[in-house]
């Protein structure tokens, strides 16, 4: 009955206002990835009635601020803020489609010369459909505008588009309210350019999205992994205690007994046999040490050569009933990307491990260990061989380097260790230091083998020794042209 009151030109503008009102409301349920409530598209068809009705007799402004309003308050479920922006976004990508069907209908009207106002409606709104529903079938957008459904988004990104859809809305209100042709080809031409720039923002921001989403996602699983790497260090550490405990346990026992045996033969108060069985007991507990010891894992250098190498090392000590240790500070990768070549290093590593294996061999030190330091200290890149074995005889020392020299040629020793040695200090410019420590004892260690990649070129030997060295050598020697022997007394505490 209504209709029937009013003018053919009303009656379509009241539909055409129903219509952007029913395509808002589907554009802000799809950028927002919401269902469709039928309580609030029952509002919808309401509102876009009404809309059309202020449009007809108040003005066109009025009739798109009431269906910004509503809309809103639809979406309130959010917060305003997030509806508002949602709502003038999903009104300017309407009018922006609107144009594009507008031009299309301009060229149908042309080619089957429509005069039917509401045809060309029909044929206006299938148009429409067609190129929103396009839109929302791209695959980025199949679940709306991910940044738009978040709560962290980027709000510089929010306000380009808010702003972007402003302009088209403020340029549709300059059009309806312009009756000079070049004004509105001018305006259309702009909407078109907003249009096309609005899709580029909404894309690239699209873009920007999923890299922050998979930076997100990198970070907690970097966590992730952080946290299971805490728990296996915490196992480890667990292991180790439980290890040192019962190492403590069992070293004690062993010296009271080797104190017992001593005393018994001082005193001839034991047999042969009973000096073996006891011996054999000693035998068993250390056998039962370092089996406890093949089981702990090295810590990992990152570098697969470096890693397997040490790994057969830590076995070869095994075999001997030698306990190995490795300390790394820092990362090791940095080391073979700027100072020296991984099979180099590699090799330094097996050279003076082998060589300390031997010298602990040697040795009547009860304590059986060899330490390896690997990584920066006080700022420099290198690596350290600890051993608690026998000292090296002063003519070694002397000829270190000059020609090859072993004492245990029997055991596999060429001599060609400290050769290749001191072939890559000349490749690298790096500084050999030996430090004897002191004479083999219980609990300590009696040397130390340190190579620095201090760009030094330097060679210089820190004993206990000092006078015994100085009196064998006589003078201080140049070596090959470049390495020195310098002898330092060491520093007491």
């Amino acid at each position: 009955m209504i209709l029937d009151m009013l003018n053919t030109e009303k009656s379509i503008v009241i539909t055409k206002t129903l219509i952007m009102s029913i395509f808002v409301y589907y554009t802000n349920l799809k950028i927002t990835n919401k269902k469709i409530n039928i309580n609030s598209f029952l509002m919808i068809i309401i509102t876009g009635i009404a809309c059309g009705l202020i449009r007809c007799y108040i003005n066109y402004i009025t009739g798109i601020i009431s269906l910004l309003i509503v809309n809103s308050i639809i979406f309130l479920k959010e917060n305003i803020g997030k509806s508002a922006l949602t709502t003038i976004i999903s009104i300017g990508i309407n009018y922006a489609v609107d144009l594009f069907a507008v031009v299309l209908g301009f060229w149908y009207n042309k080619i089957f010369n429509m005069n039917d106002d509401f045809i060309r409606l029909i044929v206006m709104t299938i148009t429409h459909v067609i190129l929103l529903a396009s839109i929302f079938k791209i695959k980025k957008f199949k679940y709306g505008i991910l940044f738009l459904q978040k709560t962290n988004n980027n709000e510089f990104v929010d306000l380009v588009i808010l702003n972007i859809s402003v302009i088209i809305l403020f340029s549709v209100i300059v059009i309806s309210n312009s009756s000079l042709r070049i004004v509105n080809i001018l305006v259309s031409l702009e909407i078109i350019i907003y249009a096309i720039l609005m899709f580029i923002t909404i894309k690239k921001s699209l873009q920007l999205y999923y890299k922050q989403k998979l930076l997100v996602q990198e970070l907690e699983e970097t966590k992730e992994e952080l946290e299971k790497k805490k728990e296996e260090v915490k196992e480890l550490e667990a292991e180790n205690m439980k290890f040192s405990q019962r190492s403590h346990t069992l070293i004690h026992k062993q010296k009271s007994l080797e104190y017992k045996i001593e005393q018994m033969i001082t005193k001839t108060e034991i047999s042969k046999e009973e000096a073996a069985e006891i011996k054999d007991k000693i035998d068993k507990m250390k056998e039962e040490i370092y089996k406890e010891k093949e089981s702990i894992e090295l810590d990992k250098t990152g570098i697969v050569e470096i890693d397997d190498m040490l790994r057969y090392m830590q076995s070869e000590c095994n075999k001997n009933k030698i306990e190995f240790i490795l300390k790394l500070n820092g990362r090791i990768q940095p080391m073979i990307n700027n100072l020296i070549d991984k099979d180099d290093l590699e090799t330094l590593l097996a050279d003076h491990i082998r060589n300390a294996i031997i010298a602990v061999e040697h040795s009547e030190n009860i304590n059986r260990s060899i330490m390896v330091k690997l990584g920066k200290t006080d700022g420099e890149y290198g690596l350290s061989i600890y051993d608690s074995g026998i000292e090296f005889k002063i003519e070694t020392l002397k000829n270190l380097g000059k020609t090859p020299s072993t004492t245990h040629a029997e055991e596999g020793g060429t001599g060609m260790g400290f050769m290749n040695t001191f072939e890559t200090l000349k490749k690298y410019k790096a500084s050999l230091k030996i430090e004897e420590i002191g004479k083999p004892s219980k609990d300590n260690y009696t040397k130390v083998i340190s190579i620095k990649f201090d760009n030094q070129n330097d060679y210089n030997i820190k004993s206990y020794r000092q006078e015994e060295i100085r009196k064998e050598s006589e003078q201080i020697w140049e070596k090959c042209g470049i390495y020195m022997i310098r002898t330092e007394t060491k520093q007491e505490d």
